[in-house]
Parts: structure tokens; C-alpha cells; sequence
């Protein structure tokens, strides 16, 4: 999968999970940028991300999720 199409499906996910059918996001988006992303949002995320992509993600990896740039990579190196 490319990137520029992982990044609409990514997008998606982040529209079901904060609930917000407008939400655009970009690459340097981060955790401080998006109310919603705290602890338990970004819990949610990554499940819903893992679900939408099929595909798993070690701790070390989750941990270091911290912007929408960092999320790409891992799901884009692993599909």
C-alpha cells in the first residue's frame, strides 16, 4: 500500500474514532494537536488503526506513535 492511500484509510480511522466526520489530518499532526488523542484515545486509535490495516503492533512500536507521520510509517512498512 502507498502511502497517499494509507493516509486517506488512516484518515478515516481518525474520523470514526474521535467521532468528527470533518477531521483532516496532516503528517506533523501530534498527540498535543487533537483534544481527543490522550491515553485512552490513543488506545482506540491504534486498535481501530491495527483493525483498518489488518495488521498488529508491538509496545515499543505503539509507544512511539506520537504523530500522524510516525503512524504512516509503521503501517506503510508493514503492508
Amino acid at each position: 500500500m502507498n502511502r497517499d492511500t494509507a493516509r486517506l484509510t488512516l484518515e478515516l480511522v481518525f474520523q470514526d474514532v474521535f467521532d468528527d466526520d470533518a477531521l483532516k489530518i496532516s503528517e506533523n499532526m501530534t498527540r498535543e494537536d487533537l483534544p481527543g488523542w490522550d491515553s485512552l484515545g490513543h488506545i482506540r486509535l491504534i486498535s481501530a488503526t491495527e483493525e483498518a490495516f489488518a495488521t498488529s503492533f508491538t509496545i515499543e512500536e505503539i509507544e512511539g506513535m506520537t504523530s500522524v507521520g510516525r503512524i504512516l510509517d509503521m503501517v506503510t512498512a508493514k503492508s
